[in-house]
């Protein structure tokens, strides 16, 4: 017979399971996860079954599946040489009765044995405050008896000394066997602690819920049939995070985008097809409605009256608002060998759709659900970067590596964090916002020794009512070096105070250099070409004035 091949799809609601018939046979799939596809914010888990089948009716049941599937969600699609009909789907609620039971009477043992320990160890202790109640019973009738017969010339010195290490031997023994027994009692009431919380949790655990899904199929002729079953499930989801590495030119920039993926959906993804999406299903898929936007005078509302609750049944409802797959090129010329080259990343396979890109791992991985995140490297780029330093002596007298960077990947770079290196040393970390392909962004990659600045004050001057006006003068001196062996451009930033009121004037008072830019906000700019151990430097002054009869604040 020739091989036929099908693909079945099934909606939850749209095919019931009608009433199980005499001759139904009820099949357990023995299913695991084999692909998963993780969203920011949640995961599409598929897990398969294969079985092979004679003509008849079947019920396949997808037992012990994750309580927090989404039941709208499950779908069900079935390929293989069987000729099959999906007939319906139903999900059940159930509740795994747990191999906890046999735990928890093993630990009632350990308790039961540690509290009749307890109770021998109070025993003995209570012996031992007995032996000490009879010494120091002994310790008052001997100081008795002795007063008296000291008088006769008795008893002698080493009947006295024979009697008094009598009392304190036996006392000494009884207190250290009193110490010993309290530190084993606070032990074993520690441990007997720890096993009541243990059998809690077991007796917690007992009863587990879980889902199952059960397909009604007709099979027409025998064959095989691979069944997947796919469903949404939240408490999953992933975070991009970045390296960026400057090379030593400082031309171009090696970013190195990971993937930190997270779950603790119920059930361990073990050797799972990884793939990870960057469409964002909780922002929905259309924009949302406006609606009219009404105003009016403000008219007084009556006082309110009393409470009345609304009927049963009534609620208020809300309303919210050419695929390309890249790889690492690979090193194989021997004379690259021999100088070691360093190794390749193996990187994802990237696809793009209308709305969104995915990332498919090439290798299967292992997550569990504990909720740790866990990388994969999605894909290595080298960036083109222009360099630029750049010091704010004001604020700061280091000078700062700031680099404009090209996203010149085929993807939109999300927002996380990225740390920053430059060769071998790590310059720091910040958070990349989101950077569309093509789109520049600054990054900074920590501060340049060999680069200095140092900003002084030079002197302050005020003039009290001259012509009217009073005026103060600030100078500043700020001296440049460049100890590198290349030639640079240094980007200095300082700033004039920005007048609250028309009748102050703020200016810039003599510079020996021309800045380069001048903000609204304030901001005052140079870029001054500093050649090979080259030292520069820049003065300039501030200017306020303002009414005599004013007193300035902020100054």
């Amino acid at each position: 017979m020739k091989k036929l091949r099908f693909i079945l799809f099934l909606t939850l609601l749209a095919i019931p399971i009608p009433s199980i018939a005499a001759d139904l046979k009820r099949i357990p799939a023995s299913s695991h996860v084999t692909a998963v596809t993780v969203y920011p914010d949640r995961a599409v888990t598929t897990r398969s079954a294969s079985l092979n089948l004679k003509p008849g009716s079947y019920l396949i049941t997808f037992d012990t599946l994750p309580a927090l599937i989404q039941d709208d969600s499950v779908r069900v699609e079935g390929k293989g040489s069987a000729g099959i009909t999906i007939a319906g789907m139903e999900i059940n609620r159930a509740f795994l009765e747990q191999s906890g039971e046999k735990r928890i009477k093993e630990l009632d043992e350990e308790i039961n044995a540690l509290l009749q320990r307890v109770g021998a160890l109070d025993a003995r202790k209570s012996g031992l405050s007995s032996q000490k109640a009879f010494f120091e019973s002994i310790r008052v009738a001997w100081g008795e008896r002795i007063s008296k017969e000291l008088a006769i010339g008795r008893p002698t010195a080493a009947e006295l000394q024979e009697a008094a290490g009598f009392v304190g031997t036996g006392v000494t023994k009884a207190e250290e066997q009193t110490l010993a027994i309290d530190t084993e009692l606070k032990s074993v009431k520690e441990k007997i602690d720890s096993l009541r919380r243990q059998r809690d949790q077991s007796a917690g655990s007992r009863r587990k819920e879980t889902k199952t899904v059960e397909v009604l199929l007709d099979v027409t002729h025998a064959g095989s049939l691979t069944l997947n079953l796919a469903a949404v499930i939240p408490r999953a989801g992933w975070v991009p995070s970045y390296d960026i590495r400057l090379s030593a030119d400082a031309k171009t920039a090696e970013l190195t985008f990971r993937a930190m993926v997270h779950q603790q959906t119920g059930e361990d993804w073990n050797n799972v097809d990884l793939t990870l999406s960057t469409a964002r299903p909780a922002a929905g898929g259309a924009p949302p409605e406006l609606f009219p936007w009404r105003i009016s005078f403000y008219r007084p509302q009556p006082a309110p009256t009393a409470y009345r609750a609304a009927p049963a049944g009534v609620s208020k409802a809300m309303k919210a608002g050419s695929d390309g797959r890249r790889y690492l090129e690979s090193v194989t010329s021997e004379e690259a060998i021999a100088e070691e080259a360093p190794a390749a990343f193996e990187t994802a396979e990237i696809s793009s759709d209308q709305s969104s890109v995915s990332f498919h791992i090439p290798r299967p991985i292992d997550i569990p659900s504990d909720g740790t995140q866990h990388g994969s490297i999605v894909a290595v780029e080298q960036l083109p970067v222009s360099i630029e330093f750049m010091a704010i002596p004001k604020l700061s007298p280091y000078v700062f590596l700031k680099s404009e960077i090209v996203n010149q990947a085929a993807y939109a770079l999300l927002p996380g964090k990225v740390n920053t290196f430059a060769g071998n040393s790590y310059t720091g970390s910040s958070q990349l916002k989101k950077v569309a392909a093509g789109e520049k962004f600054d990054l900074f990659f920590g501060s340049d020794d060999q680069v200095t600045v140092k900003r002084e004050e030079l002197k302050q001057h005020k003039d009290a009512g001259i012509f009217g006006k009073s005026r103060v003068s600030y100078r500043y001196r700020m001296e440049l070096n460049n100890f590198r062996k290349v030639p640079l451009t240094l980007t200095l930033r300082d700033q004039l105070p920005l007048a609250g009121d028309e009748e102050i004037k703020v200016s810039l008072d003599d510079p020996s250099i021309k800045p380069d830019e001048s903000g609204t906000d304030g901001r005052i700019t140079w870029k001054i070409p500093l050649n090979a151990g080259e030292k520069k430097e820049l003065t300039f002054g501030i200017l306020v004035e303002y009414p005599k009869e004013r007193q300035m604040d902020g100054l």
